[in-house]
């Protein structure tokens, strides 16, 4: 995964830990059993973006570290950002469901890690048999802008960055 989206999953981790969701990174279904409480597995579903690479100039800025000017590139895309709830046996159903409320109004009212959030939609919460675990698909289709910078010769792009709108 890009440093750019690694970054970005990694704020909405942050945002949801510091909501009140125990939040993770994807992870394994054995780690899943060692919380007693809901917690949201944060993971990257899909990008959609327009043919054409970083086709839009956005201007220069300059370099922190070597006071050089970098040219700037982007490009409008769309995020889905998947977060699966799980929930001990004892927490039951209800526990997915409390969890997907608590995931909504952090997401929805910061955003998600800055980005808009133009749909948020959950699945049926199912019970995995195997795991002993309660699981509840969310889905957090996001409006973004992808941003790269030329390299210090103009040749090729840097990592990208993921930003929210672009004034």
């Amino acid at each position: 995964m890009s440093g750019g989206l690694e970054r970005l999953r990694r704020a909405v981790v942050t945002a949801l830990n510091e909501g009140g969701l125990p939040a993770v990174a994807a992870l394994e279904p054995e780690a899943r059993r060692r919380w007693d409480g809901p917690v949201a597995a944060v993971s990257l579903a899909q990008i959609r973006c327009a043919p054409g690479g970083f086709q839009d100039y956005l201007g220069v800025e300059m370099d922190a570290q070597t006071g050089a000017q970098r040219e700037r590139y982007g490009r409008a895309a769309e995020l889905t950002l998947a977060l699966d709830l799980y929930a001990p046996r004892s927490g039951g159903e209800s526990a997915c469901q409390n969890a997907m409320a608590l995931a909504a109004q952090v997401l929805l009212t910061g955003g998600a890690a800055g980005l808009d959030v133009v749909e948020l939609t959950s699945d049926r919460v199912e019970f995995l048999e195997r795991e002993g675990l309660y699981r509840m698909g969310v889905r957090c289709r996001c409006a973004a802008w992808l941003v790269a910078r030329r390299d210090a010769a103009g040749e090729t792009f840097d990592d990208f960055e993921v930003k929210g709108r672009m004034a």
